[in-house]
């Protein structure tokens, strides 16, 4: 979304209150490291223990997972992602400990929450709609802890507490960590609304659909 311009700037409440310090480890989840074909996709402890062991041994207390990475390794258990070349990460994800609190980064209301329930997906997960400035988009958080700490069409405000972090199948089998993604109008209308990657083939209309989430990630 564009709110770059001055007279168009938003508060945004720091999705995870004063929890993130310093700067952020950034892990590297594209096929190049040669890390991702070890990760144990089918053991959540051991996969989740090599995750944070790497954040610890990097001295740093929080970590990333970038927008748009490739990421064929580590989808290789999700067969119909693969099959359909969807291999470039749609959101960002913000590394933290099982249980972190999630608050709202703007205000809306509760569009649609559930749990996938099949490995390598959602898990726990929550979408918001937004109206800010004229413009409607959606925002989606991904593997939260169930039940949810809000119901569906719920209004929200910024600073209220969404979720928390959520493991084993409330995270879809992912290590601990929260996946926010902005989904458009656009996308939604054209039925993209549960797409947490996308295929090169469809990389250049990813800002129609799928807008960078940076800009709702404040810490």
């Amino acid at each position: 979304m564009n709110f770059n311009n001055k007279n168009e700037k938003i508060d945004i409440y720091p999705l995870f209150g004063d929890l993130l310090k310093g700067e952020p480890y950034v892990f590297d989840f594209s096929s190049k490291n040669p890390k991702t074909l070890e990760y144990n996709l089918n053991d959540f402890k051991e996969f989740n223990d090599d995750i944070f062991n790497e954040l610890k041994n990097s001295d740093m207390s929080w970590g990333i997972g970038k927008y748009l990475e490739e990421r064929r390794n580590i989808l290789r258990g999700s067969i119909n992602i693969i099959n359909e070349k969807r291999i470039y990460h749609l959101g960002l994800d913000i590394i933290v400990p099982y249980s972190s609190v999630v608050f709202c980064p703007l205000d809306g209301n509760v569009y649609k929450l559930g749990k996938e329930t099949q490995k390598g997906n959602y898990g726990g997960y929550l979408v918001i709609k937004h109206n800010i400035k004229d413009q409607t988009f959606y925002s989606l958080y991904g593997h939260l802890k169930t039940p949810h700490k809000v119901q569906l069409g719920q209004e929200l405000v910024a600073g209220q507490e969404l979720g928390k972090i959520g493991k084993e199948s409330d995270s879809g089998g992912w290590f601990c960590h929260l996946h926010l993604q902005i989904i458009t109008q656009k996308a939604m209308n054209e039925g993209y609304s549960e797409w947490g990657y996308i295929s090169e083939e469809l990389l250049s209309k990813v800002e129609e659909y799928f807008p960078n989430p940076n800009f709702l990630f404040k810490w």
